[in-house]
């Protein structure tokens, strides 16, 4: 059941993406790419009951265009990120290697209160994924977390400039209401679960009950004739429990890039048609 669940769950998002791309073919699509550098503090249970520290890559990517043309006030957002890095126990005696993978795609509702203000309220689907690998010499070196969640999101993006130069501020929040997740009992290994099959009481319904988690994320767009370059600090923070096993993350990472806006008017033809809008004002 958990593999239909996973299966489908990757399908939609796919759906998504692909129609994203062709409801809207006069549509403009701001698309951002970051990479940057990190801290991650580790808790995870079933490996071990010490908190592990370390460094991270991490990288993120997000676009976001109006859902269709006939209004300005609802949009398409597809994102994703991924992080990397080593993380090691207090007494520096053992090593976690760590690597997340979450895909993300939602809508949003945009409300424009005040010049130069613009504020987006909705939701957000993801599946979340990370690998975890203790490199100490226990029978259950690996752990991974799995999970798919249905996320309250809001965006606000204020337009500044720093004298002639155009900057623009958003700060991104995101936070979980429901959802599942893969949780193993104590003790119990992989080859049991999906050699042996024993894969009783390993999905979880995903409730603020059991699963505490946001996601922030503080950038600045610095808007020059020809490129604009991104700089971003992103706060992640995730618990969660099942099984009496804790598991709990908090990453923090300083990111640059650049933002690109791109649109195609009328499947290729130049002419820019009348009922164009930029997703950014």
């Amino acid at each position: 059941m958990w593999r239909i669940y996973l299966l489908g769950s990757i399908l939609l998002l796919c759906t998504s993406w692909q129609g994203m791309s062709q409801d809207a073919p006069n549509a403009t699509m701001t698309s951002a790419w970051t990479i940057g550098y990190g801290h991650l503090n580790l808790l995870d249970e079933y490996l071990s009951p010490l908190v592990y520290s370390g460094s991270i890559l991490r990288g993120d990517y997000q676009s976001m265009h109006y859902l269709s043309l006939k209004t300005t006030h609802v949009s398409l957002q597809w994102s994703m990120m991924s992080s990397i890095g080593m993380v090691h126990n207090p007494a520096a005696t053992n090593s976690i290697f760590y690597f997340s993978l979450e895909p993300g795609v939602g809508i949003h509702y945009h409300f424009r209160p005040a010049p130069n203000l613009k504020i987006l309220a909705g939701g957000i689907w993801n599946i979340f994924f990370a690998n975890k690998y203790s490199f100490s010499n226990g029978n259950n070196p690996y752990s991974a977390d799995l999970s798919t969640r249905l996320n309250a999101s809001a965006i606000a993006q204020y337009d500044w400039h720093i004298g002639r130069l155009p900057v623009v501020l958003h700060y991104n929040v995101t936070i979980p209401l429901i959802g599942a997740m893969f949780v193993p009992q104590y003790g119990e290994s992989y080859y049991e679960i999906f050699t042996l099959k024993q894969r009783a009481n390993i999905i979880h319904l995903a409730t603020p009950a059991n699963y505490l988690a946001i996601q922030n994320a503080l950038s600045a767009d610095f808007v020059f004739k020809s490129w604009t370059l991104r700089a971003a600090f992103y706060h992640d923070y995730d618990k969660h429990h099942a099984n009496d096993l804790h598991f709990e993350t908090m990453q923090t990472s300083f990111s640059i890039g650049a933002v690109v806006n791109f649109a195609v008017f009328d499947h290729g033809k130049r002419k820019m048609p009348n009922n164009y809008h930029d997703i950014n004002q």
